[in-house]
């Protein structure tokens, strides 16, 4: 599960882009991708036309995205949650989400513990900064929980 604030812009690209990471890896039948913000504002809402507009000049179709929200209720349907920045890493803590269950996207990058800056109050080429920070720090991610899932899941 990607988590961002709102679940209109960081989260979703990374959804698609961790999602894309996986299939490139032959990891796409062992995992399921989804995205969530912790916060409220846009339940059921678009991602931001921005974040379609980005994920469209990359080939993907966005349109269908709703968001959604992570709870205390609702966590238990995920095992790992990769937060964009350190507040959603907090709030996500706060929820009882497991420490070693938790991600930041970025935390496998030279100089980790970076934020995955949020581009709502800005303008267009923030949507595609965001886009390039996500993509190369997908490989990473999907490295570590491919590693993760077959120490969890395989005999040796």
């Amino acid at each position: 599960l990607a988590v961002c604030l709102g679940n209109i812009c960081r989260s979703p690209l990374a959804e698609v882009l961790l999602r894309e990471q996986a299939k490139r890896m032959g990891l796409d039948s062992r995992f399921e991708f989804a995205s969530a913000g912790t916060g409220d504002w846009h339940v059921g809402g678009c991602a931001d036309p921005r974040t379609i507009a980005t994920a469209a000049r990359h080939g993907v179709d966005l349109t269908s995205h709703r968001a959604s929200q992570i709870t205390v209720r609702n966590w238990q349907s995920w095992d790992w949650f990769v937060a964009m920045d350190d507040n959603n890493y907090r709030d996500v803590l706060a929820m009882g989400v497991p420490k070693e269950r938790l991600l930041l996207m970025r935390q496998f990058e030279a100089g980790s513990g970076q934020a995955v800056p949020d581009p709502y109050y800005g303008g267009a080429d923030g949507f595609e900064t965001v886009w390039q920070l996500l993509e190369s720090n997908a490989v990473a991610v999907m490295q570590y929980l491919g590693d993760e899932y077959e120490k969890n899941h395989c005999s040796h």
